[in-house]
């Protein structure tokens, strides 16, 4: 038998060329061993970990005082105009708060407070000259 790549003659049952080695018999060949090829390790998918949750906490609602209950006394007792005025103060800031304008509230409960301050000390000075008066009369 001739190797048909480089012409050689070679035995009939050779199954390689004993010149350059390339395969000339195929018939004869002895079957090519079987290798153990290892089967693919299956693994399990990572599992998606969700992350903690955390729930965070409601904030601490603010205590804006609309001082509702001082302009009502201021108004009873000390000074009727400017307790009216802090009667219609008191419902701003409530309304501030509801609609969520807490600048707006915390300004308008600053200035309440300082106009209410003022009507008691006016109520105040007012009744003492008022007991002083009867006094003397």
């Amino acid at each position: 038998m001739f190797c048909p790549q480089c012409g050689t003659q070679n035995e009939d049952t050779a199954v390689h060329c004993k010149q350059c080695g390339a395969l000339i018999n195929t018939a004869a060949a002895p079957p090519a061993p079987q290798q153990y090829v290892q089967p693919p390790q299956y693994q399990q998918p990572p599992q998606y970990v969700q992350p903690p949750q955390y729930q965070v906490a409601s904030p601490v609602p603010l205590q804006i005082p609309s001082y509702m209950t001082q302009a009502i006394l201021v108004t009873l007792f000390c000074c009727l105009p400017l307790g009216i005025v802090g009667i219609f103060k008191a419902n701003a800031v409530n309304k501030k708060i509801a609609s969520g304008d807490i600048a707006g509230a915390l300004a308008d409960s600053k200035a309440n407070k300082t106009m209410l301050w003022i009507g008691f000390g006016v109520g105040v000075v007012i009744n003492v000259l008022l007991i002083i008066n009867k006094l003397h009369s």
